[in-house]
């Protein structure tokens, strides 16, 4: 292996320490009872305090046949460190010192501080060496280490991976992992079985540490149901769109491998299936739906002519949505119009109206005493919450607003509902159907070193397919290349269907009320 290639490579030998040796009698963390080698670690520190050391007794023969790293680093044919460390165990060897006191005269090797260590923590250093030098360890140390490995915490798991990771030696830890049966920090591994309630009031850091961890660990199952977690409950990363971190960070905090672009890209599409959703009853009840037609008959008229002309078209074309067919339809549809924008706008707070004419950025009194430092006079209203299930239960309490009377059922909630509930199956499916699988083409056996390929919902909308929904479900699919209607059946699956309503160009939600 080339010195470049090898992670946070250095001079790390006892000989080159660059601190005074005023703690070599630090105390040494057993791992390996028979261990020929002490690794040492220089836990970072910031300037009000001085260094402090770990050290652990291991055996550098489970090193180097578990870790490429190690084999490496320990190589007496590649590196002056492996010569000088097989030097020191020779001499080690020859003296024939049995006393536990003496281990401190023990070769020694420094581990880099660099990222994946200084990040990861010492914690996770130690539970990485001891996976490698398991094979060390006797029946009863095994089976101890292995029960509370099965249970460990989510967070030290997934920053040990991080770690074997960057230090290019993830198989061992795979194996180990998927041999014990890992369950997440979990005593109750059913909690993990299904998509439920539960798992959205767990907080973001652990969902993100189990995908990552399930990832690794190719639980497809278990991957894709915390996928559709992450994706329903939306992450605080999101706030201003999808941007990678700023600074070196955990792996898990922006998922590998394309997984975070994708639940990101998922969650727009169902975000803007609910907004597409209200856009609909919006246009239909302000007769916005036809004048596509009174748009191309204004092309070649003055800008007078053609909102007149755009007017008369639209009032020929209109569609009443008001179901009594009485003379006041209009009054009617323009009252359910008007509460359809207050109800969105500030109880759902899934819409908000502005000005299209005012840049957001601007702000007309930065110097005035009552202008409150940091406001802005364009900023937009509190958003509905980033939770889809309590977006969607909140669109769900939209009252049945009558004018009078004589216009009962003329409202917007009997046809929103059953489209509502066509959305909700989707994200509240105990399988996770919104979550990430592997793609079909990827049948590579599981190989940690190279990352999976999971599908991709954006490659479908190069297709521009169309969908009808009735009756909450979705009842036929069109392409552009078959213009003839594809009746969807029972057999077709759910996940499938889920894919075509949310990644449509477009959708046709006049039916989604009927009857």
């Amino acid at each position: 292996m080339n010195p470049a290639k090898l992670p946070g490579h250095q001079n790390v030998l006892s000989g080159q320490n660059d601190l005074q040796e005023n703690d070599e009698k630090s105390p040494i963390q057993v791992i390996s009872a028979n261990g020929d080698l002490i690794l040492e670690y220089i836990v970072p520190s910031d300037s009000s305090s001085s260094p402090t050391r770990r050290k652990w007794r291991v055996a550098s023969e489970r090193l180097i046949s578990h870790s490429p790293y190690f084999q490496a680093l320990l190589d007496p044919t590649k590196f002056s460190e492996g010569r000088q460390f097989n030097a020191q165990k020779q001499a080690w060897n020859e003296t024939q010192l049995a006393d536990p006191a003496l281990q401190h005269t023990l070769p020694t090797v420094r581990l880099p501080a660099v990222r994946s260590t200084s990040m990861c923590g010492e914690d996770a250093i130690e539970l990485f060496l001891k996976i490698l030098c398991l094979d060390s360890f006797d029946e009863t140390e095994r089976i101890v280490f292995e029960n509370e490995l099965k249970t460990q915490s989510t967070s030290l798991v997934a920053r040990m991976i991080d770690l074997a990771d960057s230090l290019n030696s993830p198989r061992v830890v795979q194996d180990v992992l998927q041999r014990i049966g890992y369950l997440y920090g979990k005593s109750k591994p059913a909690l993990l079985v299904r998509f439920n309630a539960a798992l959205l009031s767990i907080k973001e850091d652990r969902i993100r540490q189990i995908i990552f961890i399930s990832a690794f660990l190719d639980d497809l199952r278990l991957t894709r149901i915390m996928t559709h977690a992450l994706l329903v409950v939306g992450s605080r990363f999101w706030i201003n769109g999808l941007d990678g971190p700023e600074e070196e960070s955990l792996r898990w905090r922006y998922l590998p491998n394309g997984l975070e672009e994708e639940i990101y890209c998922r969650r727009q599409y169902v975000l803007n299936t609910i907004t597409d959703l209200q856009a609909h009853f919006l246009r239909v009840y302000g007769g916005l739906e036809e004048i596509d037609s009174a748009k191309s008959t204004a092309h070649n008229r003055t800008l007078g002519a053609a909102f007149t002309a755009s007017a008369h078209a639209l009032f020929q074309s209109r569609q009443f949505q008001c179901r009594g067919g009485f003379n006041n339809a209009s009054q009617c549809d323009l009252f359910q119009l008007g509460q359809m924008i207050r109800f969105f706008s500030l109880r759902a707070r899934t819409i908000f109206l502005g000005s299209t004419l005012i840049d957001p950025d601007f702000d007309s009194a930065p110097n005035h005493d009552d202008h409150i430092a940091g406001a802005s006079k364009n900023d937009q209203p509190p958003g509905p919450p980033s939770d889809i299930t309590a977006i969607i239960a909140s669109i769900k309490q939209y009252p049945d607003y009558t004018i009078d009377e004589a216009h009962t059922g003329c409202g917007v909630r009997r046809r929103i509902m059953p489209a509502l509930e066509c959305i909700e199956k989707f994200v509240w499916d105990d399988r996770g159907l919104l979550g990430i699988a592997r793609a079909v083409s990827d049948t590579a056996v599981s190989d940690p070193s190279q990352p999976s390929k999971w599908t991709i919902w954006a490659d479908s909308m190069r297709k521009k397919h169309s969908v009808d929904i009735s009756f909450a479900r979705v009842t036929a699919v069109y392409y552009p290349s078959a213009p003839s209607k594809n009746q969807v059946t029972r057999s077709t699956p759910q996940d499938e269907l889920g894919r075509l309503l949310f990644t449509a160009a477009r959708r046709d939600w006049s039916a989604a009320g009927s009857g």
